[in-house]
């Protein structure tokens, strides 16, 4: 190893020593009595800072060029094990998970004592001595050998200086020099056994380290999968699981429809089960999801389910059903992909509006292309609001087709199925309660009832069994209600009678029960049907507390008396068993969606005031004193607060549109005096934006928006309250303010846009509201009506002032631009004929034409090229539609656009042609379209390359034969193109690893040149087929070809190894192959193999002597090739083996450079947080890991390199705010310490590394 290297490393253990040192510099002045002790520490790491600073200058400067360090030498030795005793420091150092140091800061405690502080010290002193010594040409020399010969040395060298002393004593004179030099030498004697029992613990330290990135990569997951969606929304799986009788549902498991659906090698249908209320669809489907789960363990196959809910037809929106579906389809592996990983950092704060939606589903379809197969379980589409979200729930499942692999299985009603739902070929089965299935749970409702074993003997378990499953009429809900019914029952002769008064259908079972409800004592009845009212009119399902709580509520009352609470047990018996309690979420519900639609449709009389009850005791709620405390609580404690009265978020959220069903009069004052309560105003905005990301801003404008006189009208503008809202503006006449910005900025037009309230959109324009006032986000109320598809109040608002048509809002983006991004082709039509531009360009230079052929719209393609001449418009990137039509591979619309004034030939910035895009994206039917009509295959971008390099890039063989096989005249000359590298094709395909392309290409020219394989190549083909005895008898008669190179620079165990033929490479290295032969571009064995992320043949390669330092002609090392592999494994067995992540290739980038660019987070997380990378290391060309990841879109890359960054500035900031007070006089300034300039050029060339990274070329397509 080189010293260029060693200061390499030097460099991040610099940092390292700045970061803890940082981080100890707050303890200083926040620990009085330990402060001495404290600051020794500190500036013990700012003197070893500023040493190795002397060290890493030298090690880089003419005077220590051409010293080679043993790979065990001592001062690598001391390099490592320093590192892990500070890293050791910052562990101990690190503040509770939760929040910033600053915010903890008067209760941190320091966490050494005072023997430890001293022992860290001491030792970072030795440190200090051993490094202050290496920075000579004597003192490098012998620090550079192993500890055996170092000490050697260092011993006869302390002999010299004790031998100088005696003479200087003898001869008075000073020998202070030399007592420094002893004294200097002893501590690094001192040092080297401390070296070799820190070497025994590296794998322990190493081991702790990985196991807290293990514990932090399972919290990022477990957030970026609650972002997705919340775990309570699986709960209802849970449930059904315990609710399902042990041995039920076997017969559809084995039924010849449900075995072909699972066992078909294509997707060629859906399966539909088709039942009536009551008949187990719901029970069955946990079953099928436990049955394809146990089935089916390989990783690779996946298996999600969503089930609607009558009750929370609210918040079970297409929406939150992709959100569901791919929180399950993330959930596999030990962390989330990458692309959820990017979309989550990209859109977290983004509102969720049909503009999400579609990035979301272009997401599902990326992650559902990973699985071999998919299975998704869809229940109870009756239950859906299916006018609503008909529409969307079939594009969600299009976006799980997509990949070919998904297999659809739905329950329903026969009711709600019609030929507009758009299922594949769909096979139905009916759904039919089994006899058998019955009598199981009706077996097991009677074992959970103990108390009746005297009542029930065998026999009379027997007739009720045989009964009941006869008169099920399909059903297992009208057993089971029955079944509650019988075992209430005191003796054998009521029991009996009971079975001949059965129900015969549900109607009548639920009327039977309301009249046993109504024949108790006169509190429990009421209760009951209190109970009953709350549950089926709610508008989401409620927690059983919060029940609680809305029934406890007296509107006569001050406050909530916690003693009018009744028990859950209480409310679940007086029902009579019509209602359940989740056991997982803790949800009381009814027991099944029949008696949803009995108890909300039948004309039975029991709830008619249900909504004003509900809107009253909501209000009541909210005027509690309670209540308006919660605006002063700081985020935990209010948290706890509302816990504790847990009903207050439903009063907050709901109350509005429960009110709109009741009459004015009837709400009216108690609605006014909580809407001119400032503080109840607060309360509500509090509780409904309790998840508000940064809650210091969003307290500040809340409470501006609260006192401004116009947040009350803003409320009733949101639930769309017309009547309420004209009774506020007569009442507020004289100070009307009609401009309150909520927290997002937003008006009370902007609200009632939002929602599609028209009435109250036209009242607020009546008195003043302005069209154009846009919020934070730049958006117009006519912006948002667009975003949130509000056709009618579109229509409404385009009424008025047009020059909102074309007002830019986010991003530069007009009400087109959104309605065409969101594939909406009424209200693109709308505002086209309302005088919308089409050729108008948002921020990024794209036009709506532009976003429709980049979606893939194409009839929006359609509708605006006919609508404007914006064909040939170029965004900032020089891009047109046809350009970015040809990137998705939408050959539809690329065929359009063609037809329609289309440029073919047309290059954007990176002089790319719309061929080029299409053979980059391996889009072979536009490949084959472009040839059609003429395109140039030898149009070369601003690196020289053709399509043909750019298809071969790809990967796809069909897009390379397209272009190659579409004139033969043409081969030739695409074949042997080259490059500004001098790369052909071919040798694109080798560096880019795809290897049969590069066979087949090679074949291709052999037959071109009239060729046949020499016998240089007799050998590759051999290895090639998997032959070994070939190889075998081949190498017995031409022993020499065992290092031999074929025809293309490789030798034989290069080939092996490309392959992946371990048998042969085994053989070829027992024969003597050289593990260190050089193949093609300078490659050695260990390249390859780490190149193909391959550890068992790196493994294979190292245990034979491969030299983890080789480099290729372009410098890369085996470790540059790892970190582009994907695989953490083999970059850390490489690190093991000695190789060096900080070494840089001929363009100055190193491993994390690297990794950075490919989106491995879990390389560079590895390089920064095990072996302390440094963050702002810049390559030849100024560009930081960050930079790398930025200019990819790589961004939660980006986001933990950025984090890094910033701790390593502040650390540096606290250097230098604490220099002059804490560096004695004597020693080194640490203004020799420079830290990277982190400043980013804004034009900075375009690099490609070695021709094996993919070309940055993200900018083309641009996140709008």
């Amino acid at each position: 190893m080189d010293g260029v290297s060693v200061a390499s490393g030097i460099a991040g253990l610099i940092t390292l020593a700045l970061q803890v040192s940082g981080a100890i510099a707050i303890y200083v002045t926040s620990i009085k009595d330990r402060a001495k002790n404290i600051e020794e520490l500190h500036n013990e790491l700012l003197l070893l800072s500023e040493v190795l600073s002397r060290l890493r200058d030298f090690l880089t400067s003419e005077r220590a060029k051409g010293r080679a360090f043993d790979t065990n030498s001592v001062l690598q030795k001391a390099i490592s094990d320093c590192r892990d005793r500070i890293e050791r420091i910052g562990e101990k150092l690190k503040p509770l998970e939760g929040g910033p140091i600053s915010r903890a800061i008067d209760k941190l405690k320091w966490p050494f004592e005072q023997r430890e502080v001293n022992y860290l010290i001491d030792n970072l002193r030795r440190y200090g001595q051993t490094f202050h010594f290496a920075v000579t040409v004597e003192g490098c020399d012998l620090l550079a050998r192993t500890s055996e010969d170092a000490a050697k040395g260092l011993q006869e060298m302390l002999e010299v200086s004790r031998k100088i002393t005696e003479l200087s004593a003898q001869m008075g004179l000073s020998n202070e020099e030399a007592a420094k030099r002893a004294a200097q030498i002893q501590e690094i004697i001192a040092l080297i056994p401390m070296l070799t029992s820190t070497a025994l613990d590296v794998t322990e330290l190493t081991h702790a380290a990985r196991m807290a990135e293990l514990r932090e990569q399972e919290r990022r997951t477990t957030d970026i999968l609650d972002w997705l969606a919340p775990v309570s929304w699986l709960h209802k799986h849970r449930d059904l699981q315990l609710r399902r009788s042990e041995g039920t549902g076997v017969w559809f498991l084995q039924h010849r429809d449900f075995l072909a659906w699972v066992q078909a090698d294509t997707v060629e249908h859906d399966l539909l089960c088709v039942g009536g209320p009551g008949a187990g669809k719901s029970i069955l489907c946990s079953l099928i999801v436990d049955h394809l789960r146990s089935t089916f363990k390989d990783p690779n196959v996946a298996v999600a389910y969503y089930y609607y809910d009558y009750s929370d037809q609210q918040s079970q929106n297409p929406i939150n059903l992709a959100r569901a579906v791919l929180r399950q389809l993330s959930m596999n592996g030990n962390s989330v992909p990458s692309a959820v990983a990017e979309f989550y950092q990209r859109t977290r704060n983004d509102v969720k509006d049909q503009t999400w939606f579609h990035d979301l589903l272009s997401i599902i379809r990326r992650v559902a292309a990973t699985y071999t197969q998919s299975f998704v379980i869809i229940d109870a589409l009756d239950e859906a609001d299916i006018k609503s979200q008909h529409a969307g729930l079939f594009e969600v499942l299009d976006a799980l087709r997509d990949s070919g692999r998904a297999k659809i299985l739905a329950t329903a009603r026969s009711h709600v199925l019609n030929n507009t739902m758009r299922f594949n070929n769909p096979v139905m089965v009916d759904i039919i309660a089994n006899s058998h299935d019955i009598r199981l749970f009706l077996a097991r409702t009677i074992e959970e009832r103990p108390d009746m074993a005297d009542v029930l003997d065998s026999k009379l378990k027997e007739q009720i069994l045989e009964t009941l499953s006869q008169k099920a009429n399909g059903m297992f809900l009208l057993p089971a209600m029955q079944i509650r019914t019988i075992l209430d029952q005191v003796t054998k002769a009521d029991v009996r009678r009971s079975l001949t008064h059965l129900s015969s259908n549900l109607t009548e079972a639920f009327q039977s029960t309301i009249r046993r409800i109504t024949s108790l004592p006169a509190a429990r009845k009421d209760l009951a049907f209190k109970a009953l009212m709350w549950i089926s009119h709610a508008r989401r399902p409620l927690r059983a507390t919060e029940l609680q709580q809305a029934m406890a509520m007296r509107l006569d009352d001050d406050d909530l008396d916690l003693d009018n609470v009744a028990s859950v047990r209480t409310i679940v018996d007086c029902c009579c068993g019509l209602v359940q309690v989740d056991s997982e979420s803790s949800i009381i519900r009814l027991v099944h969606h029949s008696l949803e639609e009995y108890l909300r449709e039948h004309d039975h009389g029991l709830f008619d005031d249900a909504s004003r009850a509900i809107t009253k005791i909501c209000l009541k709620f909210l005027a509690l004193d309670y209540a308006k405390q919660l605006p002063f609580k700081n985020r935990h404690n209010f948290h706890e607060a509302l816990d504790l009265l847990p009903f207050l978020e439903y009063a907050a959220t709901e109350w509005g549109f429960h009110a709109s069903n009741v009459p004015i009069a009837e709400f009216r004052h108690q609605a006014t005096a909580v809407l001119n309560d400032s503080l109840a105003l607060i309360a509500i905005a509090r509780i409904r934006d309790r998840h508000s990301f940064d809650f210091r801003k969003w307290k500040e404008k809340a409470w501006h928006w609260a006192y401004s006189g116009g947040a009350g009208i803003s409320i009733v503008a949101t639930f769309g309250l017309a009547d309420l809202l004209e009774i506020l503006v007569n009442e507020n006449k004289q100070n009307l303010c009609l401009d309150a910005r909520d927290v997002y900025g937003s008006t009370p037009l902007h609200e009632a846009a939002m929602q599609g309230h028209d009435r109250v959109a036209e009242i607020l324009i009546g008195h003043g509201a302005q069209l154009l006032d846009r919020n934070y986000g730049s958006a117009t109320p006519l912006y948002l009506a667009v975003a949130y598809g509000r056709l009618s109040t579109v229509k409404f608002l385009l009424g008025f002032d047009h020059a909102q048509v074309n007002t830019p809002g986010p991003r530069g983006l007009t009400p087109l631009h959104k309605a065409t991004e969101q594939g909406n082709v009424d209200i693109v039509t709308m505002l086209l004929q309302a005088g919308a531009v089409v050729a108008t360009q948002d921020n990024f230079g794209m036009t709506a034409l532009h976003l429709a052929a980049r979606r893939g719209y194409l009839s929006l393609v359609r509708l605006l090229g006919v609508a404007g001449r914006a064909v040939g418009v170029q965004d900032k990137d020089g891009l047109c539609a046809l350009d970015h039509a040809a990137t998705g591979g939408y050959t539809a619309i690329v065929r359009y656009l063609l037809e329609n004034g289309g440029n073919m030939w047309h290059k954007g910035h990176e002089a790319w042609t719309p061929l080029h895009r299409a053979c980059r994206g391996g889009h072979t039917d536009i490949v084959s379209l472009f040839l059609e009509h003429d395109a140039d295959v030898f149009a070369a971008d601003r690196k020289g390359n053709i399509p043909l390099h750019l298809a071969v890039r790809s990967g796809n063989m069909s897009t390379v034969r397209a272009l190659l096989d579409h004139d033969p005249q043409l081969k030739r000359e695409q074949l042997f193109a080259r490059d500004r590298k001098g790369s052909t094709p071919r040798l694109v395909a080798f560096f880019t690893a795809h290897y049969d392309m590069h066979k087949y290409l090679r074949a291709e020219e052999w037959a071109l040149l009239g060729t046949e394989p020499s016998d240089a190549n007799i050998l590759t083909n051999a290895i090639e087929r998997g032959d070994l005895e070939a190889v075998r008898v081949h190498l017995t008669n031409n022993p020499d070809g065992l290092n031999q190179c074929d025809e293309n620079g490789q030798p034989p165990l290069h080939v092996s190894l490309q392959e992946n033929q371990r048998d042969i490479v085994n053989f070829l290295l027992e024969s003597g192959a050289s593990i260190e032969s050089v193949g093609f571009h300078g490659w050695r064995p260990l390249h390859i193999a780490a190149s193909l992320g391959n550890l068992e043949l790196v493994e294979v390669c190292l245990q034979h002597g491969a030299d983890v330092k080789s480099r290729t002609r372009t410098r890369q090392t085996p470790m540059h090739k790892a970190a582009s592999s994907r695989s953490a494994s083999v970059v850390r067995r490489l690190i093991e083996a000695g190789a060096d992540p900080n070494d840089r290739n001929d363009r100055g980038m190193t491993a994390l450079h690297v990794a950075a660019h490919q989106n491995d987070i879990q390389i560079v997380r590895l390089l920064v947080n095990e072996h302390g990378m440094d963050v702002l290391a810049k390559d030849f060309m100024k560009l930081t890991a960050a930079t790398w990841a930025e200019r990819s879109g790589h961004l939660e890359v980006l986001a933990f390199l950025r984090r890094e960054a910033k701790k390593v500035k502040s650390a540096a900031r606290v250097v230098a705010d604490r220099q002059e007070d804490t560096l004695p006089s004597s020693t080194f300034g640490l203004q020799m310490m420079h830290l990277p300039d982190t400043s980013i050029e804004d034009d900075i060339e375009e690099i490609e590394i070695e021709g094996e990274m993919d070309a940055l070329l993200v900018s083309t397509e641009v996140s709008a």
